[in-house]
């Protein structure tokens, strides 16, 4: 009977349908009934559950090998055990209750109303009952269409689930709903269909005999908005930042829309799909980029931006901001930063990276980015950042940004894209791969930037001007060989003088000639003169004689700049070469007299103090270009002072007055008393002042910014 069968597991009854040469496949209400309709097709008794069971532990031989009691053979000719027999009756009534309970199931599911088309995922049936316009007020209604699953065995669900296809026909449209009566043919016909269907291959099919519990499935949390949290922001690469190259497409070789890969710091052009930013970021699986122009970062190919807190100091890397406190705190502090390397440096002292033969500009760009209210300018100004004015101001002001920068990735900084456009601005005058005079170099460089901002030739028109420039007066007389021979010519005060003003930026001090010629003594022995001494050219009185002109001519100075600027002229050259004059210069590093050089109607201080300082050292008397000059520029970390008295503030210590000594990337503190000792060739001398401040020493007349000459050439032509 079926209870019989009904009591056995799965596995137990596909081991009973291999013994009888059936298939195996289906669920357990399937094998039920193909044993059923075996054992009623071979006319053979159905068993028990006992002889079920031990018919499939043991199989054949292991029933056969049961107690010799035995009873009349069937139609098939098999003997059974007597006590299958026995037991058969003792378990009929528990089947039968068992088949009961399945039919009252069965009966209370098909009771409960279909679903709703639209809450349900079974195709509606087309019957009349579903094409009837249902009542107001019907209960059915509002009955939701929900079956319990704890009414409804599991078979019966499997079942169900199986046969759900078969609704469909081929055009996709579903079949007509069968009645009950058709419900039950069906079923009495499934066993022949899945036998049909189904081929036992002797396969053995794994089921588990209990339903396995669903998969537990992690998922990422997402972020408010709706982007997902991992941004890729852990790939980025700080150490192999660097902005300070050409805004170049390393594909395309285009400026515009220039994007920096933050993982290996290579600048591409554009984020589109056809770009070379999107190409790189699926080949190389970098996701991360920043717009050099607008800062804001994307991941890619996203294609989304990122607005992380994380990315604050590559933003500020990229374009740092400064304010008047924080250049005041930068000047008053004695405690050195730290790069990523946590390698300690001092904020405006760091190195400058050397290309080629660029040593001579990075010495003469050291001197310049030091002088107080020139940096402040540059780096405060909206001026010199706007695009009124000239790409060369614009680059020489991100330079003096990122050379005080207190938040350095590495104590270096190359300034490659500004002597990139120093050579286009300079006609290719000044360049990389060439060896320059530095004085030449300072001289286009401050009367270029004082142009392109806007100057003109009033004292205060630019913050060039404000700073450097200074007066001079020339006493100009006629040569007349009038005395003995051997005298030297003096000014006749009976004659004609003429007298003229003239501006000056610089400076330029005469050394006295080596000697020609030395003994075995002195052969070792470098010249030496004060400062005191070359400075006496613009007394007034000392004179020079120019043999080109034929006139005699004699300096003095008329107005100090806040900034005096001074060179000495160690190069000398004729049609053969041109040669060098070793002469050391001793000077103090502050604290020099200026009063006997000036006009006395000048009410100002006239002390100065050493800013910086550039030296040469080379191993030959050849010319300023040689390859083997190196040029080194002193800087002077100047501790907070006294404006009147000039000592160093309460708590300052002589110690902290330091000195450091640039050579490109090579930055080294040195004794202050090393720093007269070399071959000084360019200074910039700090007039003191009676509050410590140049807020009201160099005032700048508002200028008229000269355009980019690029620009104006586009709109001429325009």
């Amino acid at each position: 009977m079926a209870e019989d069968y009904g009591k056995l597991k799965v596995a137990q009854l596909k081991d009973i349908l291999k013994e009888r040469e059936l298939p195996v496949s289906g669920v357990k209400a399937d094998l039920i009934a193909r044993l059923e309709e075996h054992d009623a097709a071979s006319g053979q008794p159905t068993p028990t559950a006992a002889e079920a069971e031990a018919v499939a532990q043991g199989g054949a031989n292991d029933a056969a090998a049961a107690p010799s009691e035995s009873v009349p053979a069937g139609d098939s000719g098999e003997a059974a055990p007597a006590t299958l027999a026995v037991k058969r009756a003792v378990e009929d009534d528990e089947a039968a209750e068992h088949v009961k309970r399945m039919r009252v199931d069965e009966e209370a599911a098909a009771a409960v109303p279909p679903a709703n088309p639209i809450d349900s995922a079974l195709p509606p049936a087309h019957s009349e009952a579903a094409n009837e316009v249902p009542k107001v007020g019907d209960e059915a209604d509002v009955t939701p269409a929900v079956i319990a699953e704890s009414k409804v065995p599991a078979e019966a669900l499997t079942a169900a689930a199986a046969a759900a296809p078969e609704e469909m026909n081929g055009a996709g449209n579903p079949k007509e709903r069968l009645t009950d009566d058709d419900v039950s043919i069906a079923e009495a016909d499934e066993p022949k269909r899945e036998q049909a269907d189904f081929v036992d291959t002797g396969a053995k099919v794994e089921e588990e005999e209990e339903e396995e519990e669903p998969p537990v499935y992690d998922f990422e949390p997402e972020e408010e908005g709706g982007r997902p949290a991992d941004l890729y922001l852990d790939t980025i690469n700080r150490s192999a930042l660097d902005f300070d190259f050409e805004r170049l497409c390393s594909v395309t070789l285009s400026h515009n829309n220039i994007y920096a890969c933050l993982v290996d710091g290579k600048y591409f052009q554009g984020r589109g799909k056809t770009s070379p930013a999107y190409a790189h970021a699926l080949n190389e699986d970098h996701h991360v980029f920043i717009n050099l122009e607008t800062q804001k970062v994307f991941v890619l190919p996203d294609g989304y931006e990122v607005n992380d807190a994380s990315l604050a100091d590559i933003q500020y890397l990229l374009k740092p901001t400064f304010d008047p406190p924080l250049l005041k705190r930068i000047d008053r502090s004695l405690a050195p930063a730290f790069d990523l390397a946590q390698k300690p440096y001092y904020p405006g002292f760091v190195g400058l990276n050397n290309m080629k033969f660029n040593s001579y500009m990075n010495a003469v760009v050291q001197l310049v980015l030091h002088v107080p209210p020139l940096r402040d300018y540059f780096i405060l100004s909206p001026l010199p950042s706007s695009s009124s004015t000239s790409e060369l101001v614009r680059r020489f002001a991100m330079l003096a940004r990122k050379v005080w920068n207190p938040r350095q990735f590495k104590a270096q900084v190359s300034p490659h894209e500004f002597l990139q456009e120093v050579a286009n601005a300079s006609h290719g005058r000044f360049k990389i791969t060439e060896h320059g005079d530095p004085i030449d170099f300072l001289s286009w460089l401050l009367n270029q930037l004082h142009r392109d901002l806007g100057g003109s030739k009033r004292p205060r028109s630019s913050i060039i001007y404000s700073t450097f420039q200074g007066e001079v007066r020339v006493d100009d007389q006629q040569i007349i060989k009038t005395g003995e021979f051997g005298t030297k010519p003096r000014f006749d005060v009976d004659r004609e003088i003429k007298s003229s003003k003239t501006p000056f930026l610089f400076l330029a001090l005469d050394l006295p000639p080596p000697p020609l010629y030395r003994d075995a003594v002195e052969s070792n022995i470098i010249p030496q003169v004060p400062i005191s001494q070359v400075l006496a050219k613009y007394d007034g009185e000392t004179t020079r004689e120019d043999p080109t002109s034929g006139l005699l001519r004699r300096w003095k100075i008329t107005r100090l700049p806040p900034f005096l600027v001074v060179y000495y002229k160690r190069f000398t050259s004729n049609r053969f070469l041109e040669e060098k004059n070793p002469t050391i210069v001793n000077y103090p590093l502050r604290g020099v007299d200026m009063r006997d050089y000036v006009d006395g109607s000048q009410p100002i201080s006239a002390y100065y103090d050493l800013t910086t300082n550039l030296a040469l050292t080379t191993t030959t008397t050849t010319g300023v270009t040689s390859t083997s000059a190196e040029w080194k520029a002193h800087v002077h970390l100047r501790p907070p002072r006294d404006p009147k008295t000039g000592e160093l503030a309460d708590g300052i210590k002589e110690e902290d007055d330091k000195w450091f000594e640039m050579q490109d990337l090579v930055v080294r503190e040195i004794e202050k008393g090393l720093v007269p000792l070399g071959e000084t060739y360019i200074q910039i001398w700090e007039r003191r002042t009676p509050t410590g401040s140049w807020d009201d020493m160099v005032k700048v007349d508002p200028p008229r910014p000269k355009k980019d000459p690029a620009k104006a050439g586009k709109s001429t032509a325009a």
